[in-house]
Parts: C-alpha cells; structure tokens; sequence
C-alpha cells in the first residue's frame, strides 16, 4: 500500500475518532449528531465538485455508442471520486472540527451578523 493512501486512510481515521468523541466527551461546537450533518452536507458538496474531473466524453474520444448521449462519459471511474470525496470530506469537516470546538472563529467575529439584543425590537 503507497503512502498516500495509508495518509488518506489516517486522515478519514482521525476524523472518525473526533467525531465518536463527541458521543463521551460534550465540546462547546459540535456535537454527534452535528457533526455527522455537517459531514453528509459536506460530501454531497464535495462530490459534486469531484464529479466531473478527469471526464471524457465519447465524441471526445470518438466512440459514440448508439442510442447514448454523446457527452456522456467514457470511463467515469465512480470508485475512485466516491474515495476521493471521502477523503476531501473528511479535511474539511476537520478543519471546521477545529474551528467550532476550539473555538478558533466565534459567532461574535462575524461583522455582518446583528446582536442578539436587535431582535427583541
């Protein structure tokens, strides 16, 4: 097995374990069943980012098969975006791990946000 997928394995691991944490250890930020939402949203997104790269379409390719689309794609490779997606899903549900339960970046530092007394108007 190459580093770079014991490296991804690891970073999907460590997310793993932040987010079982949260069951035994109650943090400021995020809690379980936060995190698993913010993890599902997160990877839709990423997938949808992921998705078309590398495509090739059949006219690009020059292999039309009849009665398909022809930019429909030659060799998607769906199981290697949907690790991919895992993978990229898991740095950035981390990186916002970090953020909310250290408290990095609090509600308050946002300057468009109004105070909390303006709604009581």
């Amino acid at each position: 097995m190459s580093l770079i997928k014991i490296s991804q394995i690891a970073v999907v691991a460590l997310v793993v374990i932040a987010w079982l944490t949260q069951l035994f250890i109650p943090g400021v930020g995020m809690n379980f069943v936060t995190g698993l939402v913010v993890y599902l949203i997160v990877w839709w997104v990423a997938l949808f980012t992921v998705l078309p790269i590398g495509i090739t379409g059949q006219a690009e390719s020059g292999e039309v098969v009849a009665g398909t689309e022809a930019g429909a794609p030659v060799a998607p490779q769906l199981k290697r975006k949907v690790w991919m997606t895992t993978v990229l899903a898991a740095v950035i549900w981390l990186a916002l791990f970090v953020v909310l339960e250290f408290q990095l970046i609090s509600l308050d530092d946002i300057p468009f946000l109004i105070d909390a007394h303006d709604w009581d108007a």
